[in-house]
């Protein structure tokens, strides 16, 4: 791998993840108690208290074994004679090392817990049995510092049809009925992710006092398709293309700075490369990167806050992870939180984002010039974009209710599309209500993101996103959403974003506010077949909002706005009822509409298959 270079200074800003911690660190002088009544099937745990004074009629003498505290040497259980009263409650150390615990006798008589084979010793692999490398036992012979490992296996296989130039490697001018070729791919990808995750406090009612989290991540792609000069730059590349990488994807201090209140409100900060998603469903941002945040809670959690500053990585366009390459773009975030508003069950936030986005000339990894778009001359551009925003997520009754709006606005000086410099002002609206019928849900989504309506006028009114990823329409499971759709040097729309926004690159290019935009609406169907077998079922209906900015880019005239009604289906299998193995199988299908078939010359159903295995330990 080649080097790296770090990017320069970055101001600390700041968000919200409620954190939970615990309620404060056992010292020496401080024992929980377990009941030792013999009549008892199981142990209780009481409050710390004294003795009971003892009963009249003196006990029958009996020894009783006393724990003793782990690590301190003494290993022999005590004895004490019955003319000594011995109590009704025995020490123990601290919770951690609760009589019963498997492989621990510390010599107190009480029932195993339930549901465990006694005789069988605890396996290191089955991370449901307390374990020090899981968080269940502090380490370095302290009281509250654990360690949290998290070993991650991802395989995904992907068998796809998507529109694919036909051996073309320049941008074109016009669409003829030859420009796109055999869109059959095959796509293998392969993650493998080691999380470590090193922090002191309990996590039971207060955020930890300090956190240093590391996830390095191998990744390798193959990628093979039909057409040559769409892998790569160079034709004589061919046509498949197997890439390895290496990242360090999260590298995050997290720091506890002060409590407000009694009740564990908080102020934290988190300083590194760290995953955040800005709202309920990823509509605007959702990413990990580097940058610095600060976040907390008020009034007993009713307030939730966030407030970061991202100094964004550049990232590697085949395995999609961060390099240490600066990315010549700024992005601030900040956002608000108000459980139980306006009634009971729903949460509302308020959010404001800003982009400013000023990368200078840039070729991807395969050759391919992404910044600025190759579009007409291609010259250099700065995009400064803004964004308010209010969504919520809840209930209302049974009705189950996601939404989302957001206004857009700033200024592109020198969009390749108007090929001049435009005001932004764009919004994107959603919502998705859904009904709970016992062992299935059925959901109701809806989106718009605005287009814009002429191509020239210095108006940029097509909705575009800063780094999105939503949770929405399907998510992973649709195609639209889920595939790259190239388009004449640009993307119709990109992998994991719905939104018909003409990119270069959506890892690597700008946000471009001159694009057709979207309207979509659909019905799916959720069913929890049995507690380890989930399914999707569901249809869209998408078009275009206006069609002009395409008429004007292909030289193409009377685009209609149907893009075409997608369908798919998805299921998740996870075979131990827990989330150690986990299947997800999905295929969609794309049946083209008068607009998409006008663009790509071609009435070819498009569909996706495949399958994501995941494991975790």
């Amino acid at each position: 791998m080649r080097a790296r270079s770090l990017p320069g200074l970055w101001c600390t800003a700041a968000i919200l993840s409620v954190a939970c911690s615990s309620p404060g660190t056992y010292s020496e002088e401080r024992w929980s108690y377990w009941d030792l009544d013999d009549s008892a099937d199981t142990p209780i745990a009481v409050a710390s208290q004294p003795a009971p004074h003892p009963s009249p009629v003196p006990p029958p003498r009996r020894t009783v074994h006393r724990p003793t505290r782990p690590g301190n040497g003494d290993d022999e259980p005590t004895e004490q004679a019955a003319d000594e009263q011995p109590p009704h409650f025995a020490p123990i150390y601290n919770r951690w090392y609760a009589p019963g615990r498997p492989n621990m006798d510390l010599g107190v008589p009480v029932e195993p817990p339930p549901y465990l084979e006694v005789n069988k010793p605890a396996s290191p692999w089955n991370p449901y049995r307390q374990n020090v490398l899981k968080g269940d036992f502090p380490i370095l012979g302290t009281e509250d510092v654990f360690l949290n490992t998290i070993w991650t296996y991802r395989q995904l296989v992907n068998n796809r049809r998507v529109p694919t130039p036909s051996g073309i490697t320049g941008t074109g001018s016009i669409v003829d009925p030859g420009f796109f070729g055999d869109s059959h791919q095959d796509f293998w990808r392969h993650d493998a992710a080691l999380t470590i995750d090193l922090f002191k406090g309990q996590q039971a009612f207060k955020p930890v006092d300090w956190r240093v989290r590391l996830t390095p991540v191998f990744n390798y792609t193959d990628l093979g398709l039909e057409e040559p000069g769409a892998v790569k730059i160079d034709v004589s590349e061919g046509n498949t293309r197997q890439e390895r990488d290496f990242a360090l994807q999260e590298a995050l201090i997290e720091y506890h700075l002060f409590d407000l209140t009694d009740r564990y409100d908080f102020i934290s900060s988190e300083l590194g490369i760290f995953p955040f998603r800005s709202d309920f469903r990823g509509f605007v941002f959702d990413d990990v990167n580097l940058g610095a945040r600060i976040f907390g809670n008020y009034d007993d959690n009713k307030w939730q806050y966030n407030l970061v500053f991202f100094d964004m990585l550049d990232k590697d366009t085949n395995s999609e992870l961060n390099k240490f390459d600066d990315r010549e773009q700024e992005v601030f975030i900040a956002n608000l939180y108000r459980q139980d508003w306006p009634v009971l069950g729903f949460i509302t936030q308020a959010s404001f984002h800003y982009n400013n986005d000023h990368r200078g000339q840039h070729f991807d990894d395969n050759g391919f010039l992404v910044s600025p778009a190759p579009v007409g001359l291609a010259m250099d551009n700065e995009v400064e974009s803004y964004y308010l925003g209010l969504a919520g997520e809840g209930h209302f009754d049974r009705i189950n209710v996601t939404a989302a709006f957001y206004q857009a606005y700033g200024e592109d000086d020198l969009n390749p599309f108007a090929a001049r410099k435009v005001d932004i002002n764009a919004q994107l609206a959603a919502l998705e209500l859904s009904y709970d019928i016992d062992w299935y849900r059925w959901r109701l989504y809806a989106m718009h993101a605005s287009g814009d309506d002429n191509t020239r006028d210095g108006d940029a009114e097509g909705f575009d996103a800063i780094f999105d990823a939503p949770n929405f329409a399907g998510g992973e499971f649709s195609y639209f959403n889920s595939q790259l759709i190239q388009l004449l040097g640009v993307r119709l729309t990109s992998q994991l974003s719905p939104l018909a926004d003409l990119q270069s690159s959506k890892l690597e290019g700008k946000s471009n506010f001159v694009n057709p935009g979207i309207n979509l609406i659909g019905v799916a169907w959720d069913a929890e077949v049995t507690p380890t077998l989930r399914t999707m079922i569901g249809t869209t209906y998408l078009r275009f909002d206006h069609s002009e900015v395409l008429e004007t880019y292909l030289e193409l005239p009377e685009v209609e706005r149907e893009i075409g009604w997608e369908f798919f289906m998805g299921t998740q299998w996870r075979p131990l009822l827990t989330q150690n193995i986990i299947f997800q199988l999905g295929t969609s299908a794309l049946i083209p509409g008068d607009g998409f078939e006008r663009i790509y010359q071609s009435d070819e159903t498009l569909y996706s298959l495949f399958l994501n295995t995941i494991l975790t330990w």
